[in-house]
């Protein structure tokens, strides 16, 4: 069309109010993380699982079938991690640091699949004894620099694996009956894909179920106390948002919304994008207020509509 992607006269309006906010208030903000949640990317991993060319040509529907890591585990994954309700920070592997087992209660380990034996132990030494809630996805660990590598999965896990070759659906059935969230449903892709991997549950009475695959009945989402944490095998994705809220609150984060809201924040603002109609709760750990106007105190009764937006800021 000759024109560029945000050449549209509404989006100009949008984000030239937002760049004159900025003008206006940025420069008195604080503007460092409070994030209790890390969504963890490795990059090699990119080098070492099938992309959206592996099914070329495409039959019908395209990258959406087909791109199981790209457009399911990352993609689509992080809009159900953006509803969540608190703000959450998305970083590398290799940007983790010591300190940040104080910072965050939760870790999402969205697509560790290739690591080598050194960064094992470099994650196994910053989970141990923290505390933390961590929540590997389908096969962390696994791929090494020469070969498959299970133990790795085991080591950082504390679970047993069962590798299945057959191509199944990479549907869950959840069986979450927990004080305050109660979840049945299945999620996940239906189009078959392998290898799956599945929890051995062995003589560890210490395994929580809470998921299995649908075709085989084999464990897919469980948890257990390892290594001074709670450590989450979630063997497809995407999460519903619900699973994820559920597990951050378990791990002790604050939730800022009382609904599934997009929450992105640091000290001294926040933004809510409503995800549905209707009343919420907004809690900020400082007393904040509306841009447009308002007392500052740290909770705010929010009627809004889908897909409204709403900015607080603190002390200015």
């Amino acid at each position: 069309a000759n024109r560029g992607w945000f050449d549209d006269p509404p989006m100009i309006k949008v984000i030239k109010s937002f760049a004159e906010m900025g003008a206006q208030h940025r420069p008195h903000l604080d503007i460092s993380p409070v994030s209790e949640i890390a969504a963890i990317y490795e990059a090699k991993s990119w080098l070492a699982t099938q992309n959206w060319w592996a099914e070329s040509p495409w039959d019908g529907f395209g990258i959406v079938i087909s791109d199981f890591f790209g457009h399911w585990m990352v993609n689509s994954q992080a809009r159900t991690f953006h509803r969540v309700g608190a703000p959450m920070d998305f970083m590398y592997r290799f940007d983790l640091k010591p300190d940040d087992r104080n910072r965050f209660k939760l870790f999402l380990m969205v697509n560790t699949f290739f690591l080598t034996p050194e960064e094992v132990e470099q994650l196994r030494s910053l989970f141990r004894n923290s505390g933390a809630t961590v929540v590997w996805f389908y096969a962390p660990g696994y791929i090494g620099p020469d070969r498959f590598e299970p133990k790795q999965m085991e080591l950082l896990t504390g679970f047993s694996f069962k590798r299945m070759d057959a191509p199944g659906p990479m549907m869950v059935k959840c069986l979450i009956d927990d004080v305050g969230t109660k979840f049945f449903r299945e999620y996940g892709v239906k189009k078959p894909h392998y290898p799956r991997f599945a929890v051995l549950p062995g003589d560890d009475k210490g395994i929580r179920v809470y998921g299995r695959w649908t075709d085989n009945n084999e464990i897919a989402l469980a948890s257990k106390e390892h290594d001074g944490f709670t450590s989450f095998y979630a063997g497809t994705g995407p999460l519903p948002v619900e699973i994820v809220r559920w597990i951050a609150e378990k791990a002790g984060v604050k939730m800022w919304s009382s609904k599934t809201d997009n929450v992105r924040a640091s000290k001294g603002a926040a933004m809510i994008v409503a995800t549905d109609q209707g009343e919420r709760l907004v809690h900020f750990p400082e007393p904040m207020a509306p841009v447009e106007g308002g007392n500052r105190k740290k909770e705010h009764r929010l009627t809004m509509e889908f897909g409204e937006v709403r900015i607080f800021v603190g002390k200015t």
